[in-house]
């Protein structure tokens, strides 16, 4: 910048040596005129392109600062994006399995199917996955009017038996596993999920007998079930039963008598 205020201060000097000269001179005012005013635009050229050049260097610099800092700003995005997607998802009961698929899941917890007993006329419907380490609340003691729970057990014959793990009178587990997918849902009768849903689990549709007094929801048993350890004898709790397909209302075709219910798991 010193520099340049000397050029001016020296086009201010050849100025008033250019005008004294001119006086003297009025002859040749025009050709001084001119390269008095050819020398000014020249210095102010250089004084505007060092203020240009001045201009990009500090521009540089900045953007070389918020390129170095775009790595952290997506860093910092992409952890606000986790935090966030932890908040959403759905979870599902995976019966006859104590551990999720693995497709981007998590497991909640793991325990043991049950419900109310199948010969119980008034007790609730619901298939539950209980947890395998409760915590108990207040505790008075006594049985009077009061509802029971009890765990489920595979009722499945030798000669119908899909799977290869499990047999009759064994005790069923379950889990229940989060997925970041919403929603999920069991479509009964199908071994895959239609076109844009991920599948989480497939397996077979079972629920209590048909001639039992007690009434139970549908669930969709694991493909490949497991069986609680030491859990094989016939405590005749919550009984639950591979289903089959009847003609009538139901039209077959699609469907067709006798045939074993499929069901799957899925999440979008």
């Amino acid at each position: 910048m010193s520099i340049m205020f000397s050029l001016l201060f020296a086009l201010h000097i050849v100025g008033i040596h250019l005008q004294t000269t001119a006086e003297s001179k009025s002859n040749d005012c025009p050709r001084f005129d001119y390269e008095y005013k050819v020398l000014e635009r020249l210095i102010r050229i250089e004084f505007a392109q060092r203020e240009v050049e001045a201009t990009l260097a500090e521009l540089r610099e900045r953007f070389q600062t918020i390129q170095a800092d775009v790595p952290r700003q997506l860093e910092d995005i992409r952890r606000l994006m986790d935090t966030k997607s932890k908040g959403f998802g759905s979870t599902y009961v995976r019966w006859g399995r104590t551990v999720c698929p693995g497709n981007a899941t998590e497991l909640v917890y793991k325990g043991f199917a049950g419900g109310s007993h199948y010969s119980h006329t008034g007790s609730a419907a619901d298939f539950l996955c209980l947890t395998e380490d409760p915590l108990w609340g207040k505790y008075t003691g006594g049985s009077v009017n009061l509802a029971f729970i009890y765990g489920a057990e595979y009722e499945i014959s030798a000669e119908s038996n899909p799977f290869s793990t499990v047999s009759l009178e064994d005790d069923m587990p379950c889990c229940v596993c989060k997925t970041s997918r919403t929603p999920t849902i069991m479509i009964p009768g199908r071994t895959e999920c239609y076109p844009g849903w991920t599948m989480e689990y497939n397996g077979y549709l079972m629920s209590g007998h048909h001639s039992h007094a007690g009434s139970t929801n549908y669930v969709c048993v694991d493909i490949n079930p497991e069986a609680r350890s030491g859990g094989s004898a016939d405590f005749e709790g919550h009984l639950v039963y591979l289903l089959q397909a009847k003609c009538g209302s139901l039209p077959c075709p699609p469907y067709t008598e006798g045939r074993l219910l499929t069901c799957v798991v899925c999440s979008r």
